[in-house]
């Protein structure tokens, strides 16, 4: 073990200590496990992060143990083992020692809870994730061969992947996640597994396929997670209009959006289907997430020839659907992903920052409400109200923005010149 990992297992152990002490006193035994060993292995840890810990104590009794001692308690995943708490300021998800596994035809999985580490490490998704350290003597639990596999590379399942696969489909889509974001491999047998087994991914709930999948277009470079999805079919049965996509292209592609869902999304759906929203929807996405991808890909287009005067920028960014400087970063990123001409961006931003040291840009709002223009022209409800209030509209695109007074002498010259009846 290096020096590095060294330090980072006592780390983890220190900002753990609270929390075993209070297991120790109730007379269980606290274990770190997942993703923090894996790190610790590996020389790092993170103390912003939660740390995953499993016991054989059930989950009633380890909610009346840290409650006490709790800043923050979360019983959420209670039924499915969970108990989620903050002491001394560090989060913690403590799980009960349990096997969990999809029936045949079932949406929803199926959870055992035990007193064996080494079954429940057994039915954890990957080696490098089915180690375990004692929180009381610092002792690795490696029954698996995880540390040999981190050393080595190798993305590996505790037991066969078919059957591991089968117990939890999600698992195949974690697979590219832990492809690319930590470089493994994955070992003989298991992209086999999940090509043969890929249908089975659609029992599992579209909340939880769609939450998996985001975190793979997260990463740094997902190019070669992409590249599992589509060797193996997945990427049919987590976005199908993706099947016929180069993986690298892809890759490159939302590993060059800037790393938040919005525009990791809308990178998806460059140059490709115009209904992007309709396949967001069917993943479940937020209305809020939908409007934001759809918004970026209207906007690159507005973006591919902007002007650079001040009426023609007006109307632009209040066209715009999302912030326009969102809007500029993530077409330039993607033109320099795909390769293509840079878009004439940097003269329409220049005069866009010019125009924002004399005025607010933004989408404007005529200076009168239509109550008042009625009051003003001596009109009723219809059509020519509606003229009245393009009319200031455009006139703010021109010239600017007006004040009310200025508004007021505007619309008597437009309505004494008889615009006001025109159709």
């Amino acid at each position: 073990m290096t020096a590095a990992a060294d330090a980072a297992i006592a780390e983890a152990l220190k900002a753990c200590r609270p929390l075993a002490e209070l297991f120790e006193a109730a007379g269980h035994r606290l274990y770190l496990v997942g993703g923090v060993v894996r790190d610790a292995l590996k020389g790092r840890f993170q103390p912003d992060a939660d740390i995953d810990c499993t016991t054989a104590a059930p989950p009633s009794v380890v909610r009346r143990i840290v409650s006490p001692a709790s800043s923050a308690l979360w019983t959420q995943g209670e039924r499915y083992g969970t108990i989620g708490c903050v002491i001394d300021g560090q989060a913690f998800e403590i799980t009960t020692h349990r096997s969990e596994r999809y029936a045949e035809a079932s949406r929803k999985p199926t959870v055992a809870f035990g007193i064996d580490l080494g079954t429940d490490l057994s039915r954890r998704d990957f080696t490098v994730n089915a180690m375990a350290i004692d929180a009381d003597d610092g002792a690795l639990i490696d029954p698996n061969g995880g540390r040999r596999d981190l050393a080595d590379g190798k993305l590996r399942t505790p037991l066969a992947p078919d059957v591991s696969f089968t117990d939890d489909p999600l698992r195949m889509l974690r697979a590219a996640r832990f492809i690319a974001g930590h470089g493994l491999v994955p070992a003989r047998g298991l992209a086999e597994a999940a090509t043969a087994l890929r249908m089975r991914l659609s029992i599992v709930a579209v909340e939880r396929v769609r939450d998996e999948f985001e975190k793979l277009l997260l990463l740094p470079d997902p190019t070669r997670g992409f590249e599992f999805l589509d060797r193996t079919g997945l990427i049919e049965q987590v976005v199908p209009c993706l099947r016929s996509s180069d993986p690298a292209a892809l890759g490159r592609t939302v590993g060059a959006a800037a790393a938040s869902p919005g525009p990791r999304w809308a990178s998806l759906f460059v140059g490709g289907p115009a209904d992007a929203a309709v396949h967001l929807r069917a993943m479940r996405c937020s209305t809020a997430l939908v409007e934001e991808v759809t918004g970026l890909l209207s906007a690159r287009r507005l973006l591919a020839s902007p002007p650079d005067d001040p009426p023609g920028i007006r109307r632009l960014v209040s066209a715009c659907p999302v912030d326009v400087d969102a809007a500029a970063d993530f077409t330039r990123r993607v033109a320099a992903a795909r390769g293509q001409p840079a878009p004439p961006l940097e003269r329409f931003l220049e005069a866009l920052a010019e125009l924002r040291l004399r005025e607010e840009v933004y989408q404007p709002k005529p200076p009168l409400t239509g109550d008042e223009v009625m009051a003003l022209l001596g009109l009723e409800p219809g059509p020519d109200v509606g003229r009245a209030l393009a009319f200031l509209r455009e006139l703010a695109f021109e010239e600017g923005p007006m004040e009310r007074p200025e508004a007021v002498a505007a619309l008597r010259r437009w309505s004494s010149a008889g615009y006001c009846a025109e159709q």
